[in-house]
């Protein structure tokens, strides 16, 4: 991968002025032959001895959610105790460097080596220095957190002859790194100045030259330092000890870095010079993605709110893998549709490049959870003294709460004995203390299962019993005659408890999209709040639709999906409710017709982030429940994107002419 860089500029404290120009000669050195892609555009004169002095903390996003400075200089890895910038000496600051310099990017007048994070070159993650046993003069090259806390997570170099190489994410501030390092050797040179392991701080946007001297000899070594440069930002997990992730149930400690990004390539970045790195909690998400696929899905609560690349502040938020999904953004498709219909709530995708333990994890979406909130589910938030009708409810259905038996073919035997710790709340509504699922079985529609989502199960666990039970059976009670309305196929008894301009802007992503879950199997959200019809939405989890799911594909491109289906087949004999369908759409047409062009322009922002990721993953393995032809038979990312466009034109022409006809 060609990395490009720009040109970046540093500052210099007013107070500092002294410069002091030095010439150094090696005469008697004999010269270092380079590897190939080192050599610079221009050769690295012994750059000016300054002692500029001055703090990072201008350059943080979020400065609150730091805890204070550590003092010990001994710390590896505290996911839950992000380290603060310290104010360093730099040896090299370049001409012209000021405050305001981009402190991240490596500069472009010099040739750079093209490293992946999938490479070795890449240096490898570490949690403390574990010595040098390398047999070249340098044996060891490192930067801990513990000096550096610019950096999301420690890392130790990688040294190939007489080159030292580090790839960093985007965003990670390196004009002011102190490396610590391990020699056989006498002493390490910058120019006439001595250098001494983790003492002496560079500013890496630049190539750094170093002279090792042994005997009396002194020979070159090279170090680059890099952040990725997609064109998205990146985002950084670190547990503590980097711990695996291994639950979907149980938090883990760690912190997040998160930063860079070029406006440029798409709509969002990081400010320049900023970024976070906040204290949270992470665990795994999903069913099939989580027990079946190799790179994994996250949930992620921050300890304070939280901004994220344009979205409106909150602690929880979803890394979604899109494992399956081989074009990598048909959930932002989705999202971007039902913005199109003007659905009320819609969760906000962003694109980032993701490292889990210092390690590269591929391209992700960064994707608002569902969860009351002004900019999320706007419903009334529950409070002990409100009354079972005067809070808002977020209801999913999730047919994965069946019999015991299937627990062993859906998670592998991993949760094989969850249903054995359910409790029964009453005869219908049952409660996974494990996952926190509160659930109950449709009576009117076989095999729909309900989750009652918010209230949470802590809200209502922290009530007696009895209280904990007037809102569960409160919103079981509605559901039931929600559906006892629908199945009636009466819209005047439906559209008492269904709002039906939010159901048909639902029905209109979901059918257009054919989305596996959209059965109401599963990722089916509906809220209801206090005084109001139950709603549609948000909708969520399109990673097999788009032509994707071996159960809707290329060849039902022509052909209705949702239309015989549970509510929908009771929906579809109420006139009145495909006039509101048809209403919605030929208001929406013009901006639904915009989305194949979307297809292209979202394609375009990844396409340096997606060829990175299939160097990790490949983009021709096969995922449980997908189209083959879109996986197994499509090797290259361009062909995976004429695809999903030509799907999405095709049904775009397809619901025109079914919805047109009504």
């Amino acid at each position: 991968m060609k990395l490009q860089r720009k040109i970046v500029l540093g500052a210099l404290t007013a107070s500092v002025v002294i410069s002091l120009v030095l010439t150094i000669v090696f005469a008697s050195q004999p010269k270092v032959v380079e590897t190939a892609g080192s050599s610079s555009k221009k050769e690295i004169s012994e750059q000016e001895f300054i002692d500029a002095s001055y703090s990072a903390e201008d350059f943080m996003e979020g400065e609150d959610s730091f805890a204070s400075e550590n003092q010990s200089g001994n710390t590896s890895n505290n996911a839950s105790n992000p380290i603060k910038p310290v104010s360093v000496k730099v040896l090299n600051t370049p001409k012209g460097w000021s405050s305001n310099s981009d402190k991240t990017k490596n500069s472009s007048n010099f040739t750079w080596p093209s490293i992946s994070p999938t490479d070795t070159e890449a240096g490898i993650p570490i949690t403390e220095k574990r010595g040098g046993s390398g047999s070249g003069l340098i044996t060891e090259f490192v930067f801990m957190q513990a000096l550096n806390g610019t950096i999301p997570f420690s890392v130790e170099c990688n040294i190939s002859g007489n080159r030292i190489t580090a790839l960093l994410p985007a965003g990670t501030q390196i004009d002011a790194l102190r490396p610590e390092f391990s020699i056989n050797a006498d002493k390490v040179w910058y120019g006439n100045k001595e250098v001494e392991s983790g003492k002496c701080a560079f500013n890496f946007t630049e190539p750094i030259k170093l002279f090792v001297e042994k005997d009396g000899k002194k020979t070159r070594y090279t170090v680059y330092v890099m952040t990725l440069n997609t064109g998205l930002p990146s985002m950084s997990i670190s547990t503590a000890n980097f711990d695996d992730i291994t639950s979907k149930t149980e938090y883990k400690k760690c912190t997040v870095f998160a930063g860079g990004g070029d406006t440029s390539y798409g709509d969002y970045a990081f400010a320049k010079n900023k970024y976070i790195n906040a204290s949270a909690t992470v665990k795994g998400r999903g069913w099939t993605s989580w027990y079946y696929y190799p790179k994994k899905s996250y949930t992620l609560k921050f300890e304070k709110k939280q901004e994220m690349l344009g979205l409106p502040a909150h602690t929880e938020w979803v890394l979604s893998a899109n494992y399956a999904d081989r074009s990598l953004i048909r959930n932002a498709v989705a999202m971007q549709l039902a913005h199109n219909v003007g659905s009320e709530a819609v969760m906000d995708v962003r694109f980032v490049d993701l490292w889990v333990n210092g390690t590269y994890a591929g391209n992700y979406q960064l994707i608002e959870k569902v969860e009351v909130s002004k900019n999320r589910v706007d419903i009334t938030k529950f409070k002990e003294n409100l009354a079972p009708d005067k809070v808002g409810y977020i209801i999913e259905t999730n047919g994965h709460n069946k019999a015991e038996g299937e627990f062993g073919t859906w998670t592998n035997g991993q949760d094989a004995d969850r249903p054995s710790k359910w409790q029964k709340l009453n005869d219908a509504i049952t409660l996974d203390p494990i996952s926190g699922d509160m659930f109950f079985n449709s009576l009117n529609y076989n095999g729909i299962i309900f989750n009652v989502n918010k209230p949470s199960d802590t809200k209502l666990g922290a009530l007696s019993k009895n209280k904990q039970l007037k809102y569960l059976e409160y919103i079981y009670d509605y559901m039931d005659q929600t559906e006892k309305a629908i199945k009636s196929q009466k819209y005047s008894e439906a559209s008492k408890y269904l709002d039906m301009e939010a159901m048909a802007k639902w029905y209109i992503v979901e059918e257009l999209a054919m989305n596996t879950d959209s059965k109401l199997h599963c990722s089916c959200y509906m809220y209801k709040d206090a005084g109001g019809k139950l709603k549609m939405g948000p909708v969520w989890d399109f990673d097999l639709g788009f032509g994707n799911g071996k159960y809707a594909n290329e060849t039902h491109a022509n052909s209705t999906y949702l239309d015989n289906s549970r509510w929908f087949a009771d929906l579809m004999a109420m006139p009145e409710f495909k006039a509101v369908v048809k209403e919605v759409w030929q208001k929406s047409k013009s901006k639904v017709s915009t989305l194949p062009d979307f297809v292209s322009k979202t394609a375009k922002m990844i396409n340096k982030a997606q060829a990175v990721n299939y160097e990790l993953w490949d983009i021709t393995q096969s995922a449980e429940h997908t189209y083959q032809r879109t996986t197994e038979e499509m090797g290259k990312f361009s062909d995976q994107i004429s695809y999903l466009r030509g799907f999405v034109e095709s049904r775009i022409d397809y619901m025109d002419r079914k919805i047109m006809s009504w």
